[in-house]
């Protein structure tokens, strides 16, 4: 059976890895940085949650995750276009911040 959490935790990951390079293209060297922070961040909340027992449970961790699957979608529409880097990083960050929240509380 497959893990919600996990999934949307897998999925700001890879919407950051695969838009990578053209994130850091647009981006001046405090972005580049922050956006490198950014992706680590988040290979580490999914590295981090793979090796948990997520559980799917507990209220604050359902709205946690109705709270990630937005942002990934508002990070997925805002890669696409690419016109303000540092709207799409604001994005990013939420996205990252609520993937770690996610890994905390829905651990078992």
């Amino acid at each position: 059976m497959a893990n919600a959490n996990l999934d949307q935790i897998k999925r700001i990951y890879d919407l950051i890895d695969d838009n990578f390079d053209a994130l850091f293209a647009k981006g001046d060297p405090k972005q580049k940085a922050r956006l490198t922070a950014l992706r680590d961040s988040a290979r580490d909340a999914f590295w981090k949650a793979v090796a948990e027992n997520l559980s799917d449970d507990h209220d604050l961790v359902t709205e946690t995750l109705q709270e990630l699957q937005a942002a990934n979608d508002k990070v997925e529409q805002s890669v696409k276009t690419l016109q303000n880097i540092a709207a799409v990083l604001d994005l990013v960050t939420q996205g990252v911040k609520l993937a770690a929240a996610l890994v905390t509380l829905a651990a078992a």
